[in-house]
């Protein structure tokens, strides 16, 4: 292999916002070379479920939904606590629709439902067909192939040769040995966040160091490091968020949300195991449901069979696995899990009864299009908060560019996906990530 390597576009990177500027990148530059530290593309994109938050889409208005790019934007901004960039908060909902048509003209499928995530006003998540980011990955890593761009793995970067604000050279080692990248024309940073590094997690959030991660372990923040000394800007690196949706009977992401995340958060109830009570709004953002499950050694995801045949979703590797477990009734639960029997009653009951007033009076969970708790048997997951996604990042503006602490931008370097930050302010939705990387990466790629 040649030590030295001349490119026009280099992207670091090979998730779905890197595949996503390779694409685009290759409209105009003859040579994109996409270069990735773990032996095979994808990154943590593989290890997504892959549904991704659109509006407008042609499934919202077969299922009778509407939705708007205001609507979104204010989901986002709430979620966010205000702290997000509107104007890429904007841009990534404003284009959302047309990146799912551009995933599917590619050869992605989606399933024909469109779920809820908490924070979201209106149902507009849409599903790869596998339900996983690897169909998203496959597909864009195998058109990226088709059309010429290159792509070199087991690279780590350990510099970046700037001179006068501009990205000269990227230099990479590869079992040992140095490689040299040298950029004609741009450089795209889309390396991902920091969401297995404990000692990152825990210089910004010490509540977060000893909890599980759903990332792969190569999620370290290499290139959060290289760019903070090289004079990039980092904002909102304290916002880490965790889903509150994963098994502690499993490591990492594990298949544990298909149940808590898509059946039991939006339509049934969370119970803390030592008390017999909810204690939080189920649809709520992540951030929300976390928070109020911290110091719980962990909290009990409850559906019944009318909310699981609803969503329509195949528990079955859950339940072969004893992940998530079925029970004849309350009695049972409470007997498995040490609750008084009395106190976990009462709580479903009343539950139940306010769907007669149709309000949550406890809570203030919205209960329209739900239905209450009492079809047999009731499904439980033990569940947990996890380390997920990192909200801070490298700063960029709308056209993806880098943004120094000056203020200024470097003049030939962009970023997107879980780097950068400012999309998603102090937490993300849920379906929110992936879209992002799709839109903030084919803009980086320089056509949209």
């Amino acid at each position: 292999m040649e030590n030295d390597v001349c490119c026009d576009v280099l992207i670091i990177g090979s998730g779905i916002a890197g595949l996503s500027a390779a694409i685009e990148a290759k409209r105009t530059a003859e040579r994109v070379l996409v270069i990735e530290k773990l032996p095979a593309p994808g990154g943590n994109s593989l290890i997504s479920d892959g549904g991704i938050g659109v509006v407008g889409s042609d499934l919202q208005a077969k299922h009778g939904i509407r939705d708007s790019v205001d609507l979104l934007v204010a989901d986002m901004q709430k979620a966010g606590e205000h702290k997000n960039d509107g104007d890429l908060v904007r841009m990534v909902a404003e284009h959302s629709n047309q990146a799912y048509e551009w995933t599917k003209k590619l050869g992605v499928g989606y399933l024909d439902r469109v779920d809820f995530f908490g924070g979201h006003s209106v149902p507009r998540c849409l599903t790869p067909t596998n339900r996983s980011g690897r169909d998203i990955v496959r597909v864009l890593h195998g058109h990226a192939g088709k059309i010429g761009v290159d792509m070199m793995f087991n690279m780590e970067v350990t510099d970046i040769v700037f001179e006068d604000d501009r990205a000269l050279k990227v230099i990479a080692h590869q079992k040992g040995k140095s490689l040299t990248y040298t950029i004609k024309q741009s450089l795209v940073i889309a390396s991902g966040g920091f969401g297995s590094d404990k000692e990152m997690i825990e210089k910004y959030d010490t509540r977060f160091a000893k909890l599980d991660s759903t990332n792969l372990p190569s999620a370290k923040g290499d290139m959060l490091r290289i760019m903070d000394k090289l004079g990039a800007q980092l904002i909102d690196m304290e916002e880490i968020q965790c889903g509150p949706w994963a098994s502690p009977d499993e490591n990492g992401f594990g298949i544990g949300p298909l149940f808590a995340d898509y059946i039991a958060l939006p339509y049934g109830i969370l119970i803390d195991p030592e008390k017999g009570t909810r204690f939080v709004n189920e649809r709520a953002d992540r951030k929300i449901v976390t928070e109020a499950m911290l110091g719980m050694p962990y909290a009990l995801a409850v559906a019944d069979r009318a909310m699981v045949d609803d969503c329509g979703w195949d528990l079955s590797k859950l339940l072969n696995k004893g992940i998530v477990r079925t029970f004849d009734d309350v009695d049972a639960i409470a007997e498995t899990y040490k609750m008084d029997k009395e106190t976990l009653r009462e709580t479903i009951d009343v539950y139940n009864k306010r769907f007669n007033d149709k309000k949550d009076d406890a809570y203030k969970k919205d209960l329209e299009g739900l239905s209450p708790l009492e079809t047999p048997p009731f499904y439980v997951m033990k569940t947990v908060p996890k380390v997920h996604h990192t909200m801070g990042g490298i700063k960029i503006d709308t056209h993806a560019r880098v943004i120094k602490e000056d203020g200024h931008h470097f003049k030939n370097i962009r970023a997107a996906g879980e780097c950068a930050g400012g999309v998603h302010g102090g937490s993300r939705l849920g379906s929110m990530a992936i879209m992002d990387c799709l839109v903030m990466g084919r803009i980086a790629g320089g056509t949209l």
